[in-house]
């Protein structure tokens, strides 16, 4: 099977051995399959746990650096999938859209939930709230920064995460 992420679902079908239509009543639609492979990989994934394990047994300004290293960490494991599912929402595939909205908002919630406790712990800088906290934490791991760092500009893996998670800390920790 090529690792193409423009697969459609005619070649999964015949790579499976099943018909198109069965993948389709499984699935309902290219991004619904998508969308059940990330889920089906993050319920196997072992930097999910390790993501909840900071979240649940560190402070917050502790877990702030584990966190965002487990996640850049896992993004590379979930790139291809979330290209395809970009690349279909961008053809007006509304499933795809649905699909990739509703993993940005489990991102998002975690660097929310994150910030709400930097906050209350007094460790967030002054001038961000949670939300903005958040925001900038989402857009700076988002999978667009890192596509364009490592895949485009070429950096090594481990030096945009180390330049990406120091900068955050500086820009957001009370003394950094």
């Amino acid at each position: 099977m090529h690792r193409d992420a423009a697969i459609s679902l005619v070649d999964l079908a015949r790579e499976a051995g099943v018909s198109r239509q069965t993948l389709y009543l499984l699935f309902g639609s290219r991004a619904g399959l998508l969308l059940a492979m990330v889920e089906y990989h993050d319920a196997q994934a072992p930097v999910v746990p390790r993501l909840a394990l900071a979240r649940e047994t560190m402070t917050a300004r502790e877990a702030f650096e584990p966190y965002l290293r487990a996640w850049f960490e896992y993004l590379p494991q979930v790139f291809p999938v979330a290209r395809a599912l970009v690349a279909a929402t961008s053809l007006g595939d509304s499933a795809a859209h649905a699909a990739w909205e509703s993993r940005m908002q489990l991102l998002r919630g975690g660097f929310l939930q994150m910030t709400r406790a930097l906050h209350e712990a007094g460790a967030l800088r002054s001038g961000w709230t949670p939300a903005t906290a958040a925001d900038w934490l989402f857009s700076m791991s988002h999978v667009d920064t890192w596509q364009h760092l490592v895949v485009e500009a070429r950096w090594k893996p481990k030096d945009a995460v180390d330049r990406l998670v120091a900068t955050l800390r500086e820009t957001l920790l009370v003394g950094g």
